[in-house]
């Protein structure tokens, strides 16, 4: 199905392992093995718990609607509501622009806007800022920018 699990293990020791879930689907074996790495790369030390860093990477996974009717309430609370987003990129055309929302962890989402067809500038001007966001912002407000 295009999924993969890679680990990369680091040499100073398994606290500082990780491991990335690439291309997760939305049927009911990922949740589980999500759990599973969970588990695995948590370590108790000294009755301290350290949590390994671990990816899940997947640019379909926007909102619980990504999981479909069935599983979506589940979804947001076992996956959606636990990670918080690190990295995200959406483009789409809003009244003939194109538009960029990003998030790049540690900054909130940002939006940008830029004339359709993109032509690259030699002035030095790329997109415009259109403002920043805590959470990812609906469309209807990208259309009210």
């Amino acid at each position: 199905d295009g999924s993969a699990l890679m680990t990369s293990e680091s040499p100073a020791g398994p606290t500082l392992d990780a491991q990335a879930l690439l291309q997760p689907n939305t049927d009911g074996y990922y949740p589980k093995l999500i759990k599973q790495v969970e588990q695995q790369l948590t370590v108790k030390s000294d009755g301290a718990t350290i949590n390994r860093l671990f990816l899940l990477i997947n640019p379909a996974w926007r909102d619980a609607s990504s999981f479909g009717f069935f599983s979506s309430k589940q979804a947001q609370k076992d996956i959606l509501d636990r990670y918080e987003t690190t990295y995200a990129i959406d483009q789409f055309v809003v009244r003939g622009q194109k538009c960029t929302v990003a998030k790049i962890w540690p900054h909130e989402w940002c939006v940008f806007a830029s004339n359709l067809p993109y032509v690259r500038r030699d002035d030095g001007k790329g997109p415009t800022f259109l403002g920043s966001f805590q959470t990812r912002p609906a469309y209807e407000v990208l259309d009210s920018l």
